[in-house]
């Protein structure tokens, strides 16, 4: 059995009547933008529940309708997914990434299917279109969505096919009935540890909430051995890497707060802190202690979320695209829509062979004279990351243990 991981985010447009620049990096940008979605997703939905999310999916497309933007709408995406005005170097920087990230590999493969579908009475811009195709590989897919039916129908074999029919139904008729256009990513993530946990090792274990109470009981997979790991005080948490595939091009990145702290507080503290230097002070751990086992405790899990990200998305600062008086997207088309609606479905299953889902600078590292266990028996994040650019695919947390045997 392997690691899985997919997940499908989608746009919905519906129609309305008419009433300079620093350098640019382009994973700074989807580091900064998937913590801050993931913080407020654990915000917006609780302490108790399970998240799975691909943050790198929502930022695609919300780039995507920046892309097509103009006025206030365009500078709250912007503002948002930490992207420039001028788009020059986002599209340019974009090109090398997508070929970087996209991954098939030994024990490991990454795939991203981006569409849009539009009602031929609202076809694409041609200046638009010819910018998907030459920078964004959009496939557009003419829908006829005067007959929700069909168009749902169309729609669901896309994401069924490209999602190894882990999602066979995205959208139903009634989603559909008002829409004009629906843009939708996909990814597809499958992955193999470098080092499997041997399945005679799990055990049944207590698994605690933040105010270490006990709140039920996990199968707890173990391992011990030579893994990059760090306490790193600016977030107050431990982290733990944990590779994919034989070349470790992919790797789930674990962080478990300190004693005392929460899943929150940790998120605050991500927020200032850029991603690229976690995975920077796991590199200096891994070179400074290369001979020193650490023993994992890592529990099984299957996590499923489906989420409308629209109040999310409105309490980072994009509001006006969800407005059908102020949205402005007529660099994508000549009539006046809005976005009345951002979904994701995504499920990731975590077990002894690996994962599958259809998504610090100055750190402190702690003396490992004694081999330190890394024990996640409580609330702990979890982020997919492709090495070479340091860069987050998909993210979540796992709050309690309402996990399958």
């Amino acid at each position: 059995m392997e690691m899985y991981i997919f997940a499908a985010s989608v746009c919905f447009l519906i129609g309305v009547t008419v009433g300079g620049s620093q350098q640019f990096s382009l994973s700074d940008s989807v580091n900064a933008f998937g913590v801050n979605l993931l913080g407020e997703t654990v915000n917006q939905a609780g302490d108790s529940i399970n998240i799975a999310l691909s943050t790198y999916t929502v930022w695609y497309l919300m780039s995507i309708l920046a892309e097509g933007s103009r006025d206030n709408t365009a500078r709250q995406l912007e503002n948002t997914l930490k992207i420039p005005q001028d788009k020059s170097p986002l599209r340019i920087n974009f090109q090398n990434f997508s070929d970087t990230l996209l991954t098939r590999a030994n024990g490991v493969r990454l795939e991203l299917n981006t569409a849009i579908f539009s009602n031929k009475d609202f076809p694409v811009k041609k200046s638009f279109e010819a910018l998907l195709h030459e920078y964004y590989k959009v496939a557009l897919k003419p829908v006829n969505f005067k007959s929700p039916t069909q168009a749902a129908s169309f729609i669901n074999e896309y994401v069924a096919q490209a999602t190894r029919n882990r999602i066979p139904v995205l959208v139903s008729t009634s989603d559909v009935s008002n829409a004009q256009v629906f843009l939708t990513s996909i990814l597809y993530f499958k992955g193999q540890w470098k080092r499997p946990f041997n399945v005679s090792a799990s055990h049944r274990e207590t698994f605690y909430d933040e105010k270490n109470m006990k709140i039920g009981e996990v199968d707890m997979m173990y391992q011990t051995g030579i893994f990059p790991y760090s306490r790193i005080e600016e977030i107050k948490a431990h982290v733990l890497e944990l590779p994919y595939g034989a070349n470790r091009k992919m790797s789930m990145v674990v962080i478990l707060p300190f004693k005392g702290q929460n899943i929150a507080g940790v998120l605050n503290s991500m927020i200032k802190v850029p991603f690229s230097s976690i995975i920077t002070s796991l590199e200096e751990a891994e070179q400074q202690f290369v001979d020193e086992d650490v023993h994992v405790y890592l529990p099984r899990f299957k996590i499923s979320s489906d989420f409308n990200l629209n109040i999310v998305l409105n309490k980072m600062g994009i509001k006006d695209v969800f407005d059908l008086d102020k949205a402005n997207l007529l660099g994508m088309f000549d009539h006046y829509l809005y976005l009345s609606r951002l979904i994701q479905k995504a499920e990731i299953e975590v077990n002894e062979d690996g994962t599958v889902a259809s998504a610090a600078s100055g750190g402190f590292l702690q003396n490992k004279s004694q081999p330190p266990r890394f024990r996640a028996n409580k609330p702990f994040l979890y982020f997919i990351v492709e090495k070479s650019t340091k860069s987050i695919v998909f993210a979540g947390k796992v709050s309690n243990p309402d996990i399958p045997k």
